[in-house]
């Protein structure tokens, strides 16, 4: 039975990426020996070219899933005059929560899940509160929704603030102008969009805010961007980086290339988009929408139906059998919205025929469950 995974954790990666496991042993990379900076300096090289921003920023690799990247990030580039973190989701909460764990400043503007922030408000605050930085997510995972990042970008370039945008949820997989936005860093991870395993994240940082960060220690030493950075500028890596993550994150890399790029992403995704927000149409299922906030390309969040617990849902989902020799894995909102909204992601190596499978068995289910 093939559980298929339609969450944004962990999936079904390609044939590339699974056989660097099945082969890495055989042949095993020192950390710290010659054949690491190639593999490193061809990563970070690939990482900000797919970008266009190689002239102006620069890619610093870590041993971490995406939250790790996010406390790199705040742990590394925000100085004594603090940060104003927009919080319309889970995760704009959890870089407020790291923020504040760290000792840092933190002024926190909390909205409704999946609500648009004000750009008029947070000028408000800044220039209230003297904050030099703002932090926000980009793809709003938990509701299934992006920011308005350009827009914030705008405001950044006309404060003389520093920008620090959580893209884990959508870089590679949505369009992002790094500099016309003006994004200082941008948190990313390997695995969502660029399927591989999330063992591995990255930031993508602006070369004169490397320079400046430099001048200071990182507030986590094992998760110092500066420090690593000036590591990896030479091959090399202040600690033990994970070898085999790499090597399965260029080979998703090279893939990503050969299916083409950003371009051929995006339009995998709302070719199996087109299916399943369909399908949840005619099924009745509401999506979870807020006014100026576009959806994402990763995945939706709908709200359960009445009389249907998330649950139940999930577990018929997950015992699901019907011949097809597949079963099926959901995902349920976070925080406030938990037990009033399900999600359902489209990543990972799925065919179009699976989603349609996924949205017949998802109908039979709600209608089992509802009467």
């Amino acid at each position: 039975m093939k559980r298929v995974s339609l969450t944004p954790a962990v999936f079904h990666l390609s044939d590339k990426v699974n056989q660097v496991a099945a082969t890495y042993g055989n042949q095993p990379i020192v950390p710290r020996g010659p054949a690491l900076k190639p593999i490193l300096d061809r990563l970070r090289k690939s990482i900000v070219e797919q970008l266009e921003v190689h002239d102006s920023h620069e890619a610093v690799v870590i041993t971490s899933s995406g939250s790790g990247a996010i406390a790199a990030a705040v742990g590394s580039c925000i100085d004594d005059n603090g940060i104003l973190v927009i919080a319309n989701d889970v995760y704009g909460h959890r870089q407020a929560d790291f923020c504040r764990q760290l000792g840092i400043r933190t002024v926190t503007y909390e909205l409704d899940p999946g609500v648009r922030p004000d750009i008029e408000e947070i000028e408000k605050l800044v220039n209230k509160s003297q904050v030099k930085t703002i932090g926000m997510v980009h793809g709003c995972t938990s509701v299934g929704l992006l920011n308005p990042v350009s827009e914030v970008g705008k405001l950044c370039q006309k404060l003389g603030l520093r920008l620090i945008v959580d893209a884990i949820a959508s870089v590679y997989v949505e369009e992002i102008d790094i500099n016309a936005w003006s994004i200082d860093t941008l948190i990313c991870s390997t695995n969502k969009g660029l399927h591989s395993n999330p063992d591995l994240a990255f930031c993508v940082i602006k070369k004169d805010y490397l320079e400046e960060m430099s001048g200071r220690s990182g507030r986590i030493p094992y998760l110092d961007l500066a420090k690593t950075w000036l590591a990896q500028q030479n091959g090399s890596h202040p600690y033990t980086i994970n070898i085999r993550a790499l090597l399965e994150f260029e080979a998703a890399f090279d893939d990503f290339m050969e299916r083409g790029g950003l371009n051929g992403r995006i339009k995998m995704y709302k070719d199996r988009l087109a299916i399943l927000r369909s399908g949840y149409e005619k099924l009745g299922l509401k999506t979870f929408l807020k006014e100026g906030m576009p959806q994402q390309n990763i995945g939706t969040a709908l709200f359960l139906p009445d009389g249907v617990s998330y649950e139940e849902l999930a577990e018929n989902l997950a015992n699901w059998n019907n011949g097809d020799d597949e079963c099926y894995e959901i995902y349920s909102a976070q925080g406030e919205l938990s037990g009033k909204v399900f999600r359902v992601f489209n990543m990972g190596e799925y065919t179009l025929e699976t989603y349609e499978r996924f949205v017949k068995a998802l109908g039979i289910t709600l209608e089992k469950l509802s009467s």
